[in-house]
């Protein structure tokens, strides 16, 4: 009598997390995903992604800690999960929208040309926040950390069915 096992796996989506600031990281399991991303992420907007996300070697190295995404001016921007205000303002010149999503998680749109929204306040996923310029730029910080924000808009989903089929020789 043979048994014979068929084991099906279908991965959705398959993915590693880039380092953070100059240190290797494991790869992303589905666990350590659903950790970072405890509710669902959405981009804040409906543009091309023109630099991604580039971990520098170190504090003060170059590289991208975000999503650089080629917008049109005018283009609303929008949260990309529920959270709160906790700053929109100006630094350094340029505008920014800084959104608590949980006690780790954190992000920034910047280099906005209007701002429709005042620290403190309470934001659903979707809600327009922001107006673009000519581009506009997303990071993604977990406990301080920057992350690649891609990783928030990621499901892993791995389905494993296994067949039992006996067999007599």
């Amino acid at each position: 009598m043979r048994v014979l096992f068929v084991a099906l796996v279908v991965v959705a989506c398959v993915g590693f997390a880039r380092p953070a600031l100059g240190g290797p990281a494991p790869p992303v399991t589905a666990a350590s995903v659903d950790q970072i991303v405890a509710v669902p992420h959405e981009p804040p907007v409906d543009a091309p992604v023109i630099d991604p996300f580039r971990p520098p070697a170190g504090p003060y190295a170059p590289g991208n800690r975000g999503l650089e995404y080629d917008t049109s001016p005018g283009q609303v921007v929008r949260a990309s999960s529920a959270g709160t205000v906790t700053f929109a303002g100006q630094v350094g010149g340029y505008l920014f929208v800084t959104v608590q999503h949980s006690a780790e998680l954190r992000t920034t749109v910047g280099f906005v040309d209007e701002v429709h929204v005042s620290a403190g306040e309470r934001v659903q996923r979707g809600q327009v926040i922001a107006t673009a310029g000519h581009t506009m730029h997303f990071t993604a910080r977990r406990n301080g950390t920057y992350i690649d924000p891609e990783l928030l808009f990621q499901r892993f989903r791995i389905a494993v069915r296994l067949v039992s089929e006996s067999a007599t020789t």
